[in-house]
């Protein structure tokens, strides 16, 4: 089982699976095999197919070995219908998926590869006000910027909302590297909440994760 880690935090629990394993092998390790079929027969690419099971695997083992239900609201994020005090995020990227379980519903969660793409896409999610608070000794390093991107990301998920305008909906106001956390304020409600975002830099992807009060 190419589970990497599984951490428990007083306010949430949270962890990362490699992908190895073909759809089927993945299917064949879950409890709710025939509520996942219709599902899977609706996609066509087993890469997607793969990710998905990926996540309720994870789930699993994250549960101690019991499969929830997993269901999604119109608005398009996951919960668990069995149980309603326990809330959820899901992320994946290629090779890995990652999940996290907490008992306030503003719970977020991404996973991101840095690749020389981002920089090239910079602009439309990064203000040059953010960009000076994530410059580094190599302008052409694709790490921060995907840092600033996963975290946005992050806090779009904790306000259970669809991605939207990433230079003026969500603003990085602080950025600690060393320290794993980076701070964004949303300008989607009357509130403007500050959220502190936690990131860990892994080989080959990074991960952001938050949880509100």
């Amino acid at each position: 089982m190419p589970l990497i880690e599984i951490h428990t935090r007083p306010d949430c629990q949270w962890g990362i699976w490699r992908i190895e394993e073909a759809w089927t092998e993945l299917l064949r390790g879950l409890e709710r095999r025939e509520a996942h079929r219709h599902f899977l027969d609706g996609i066509r690419a087993d890469g997607r197919r793969t990710e998905w099971l990926a996540v309720r695997a994870l789930l699993k083992a994250m549960m101690g070995g019991r499969e929830p239900a997993v269901a999604y609201r119109p608005e398009g994020y996951p919960y668990l219908p069995e149980e309603p005090d326990l809330h959820v995020s899901f992320t994946h990227t290629r090779g890995y998926a990652a999940a996290i379980c907490a008992r306030t519903p503003i719970v977020g969660i991404d996973i991101e590869r840095p690749t020389p793409r981002v920089l090239s896409l910079r602009d439309r999610f990064i203000s040059p006000d953010e960009r000076r608070l994530i410059a580094g000794p190599d302008p052409d390093d694709p790490l921060r910027p995907t840092l600033c991107w996963s975290a946005k990301e992050t806090v779009f998920k904790m306000l259970r909302l669809r991605s939207g305008d990433w230079l003026r909906d969500v603003r990085l106001v602080d950025f600690d590297l060393a320290a794993g956390s980076l701070c964004l304020r949303e300008h989607l409600t009357p509130r403007a909440d500050v959220f502190t975002i936690r990131a860990a830099v892994y080989p080959d992807f990074v991960l952001t994760r938050g949880v509100g009060g």
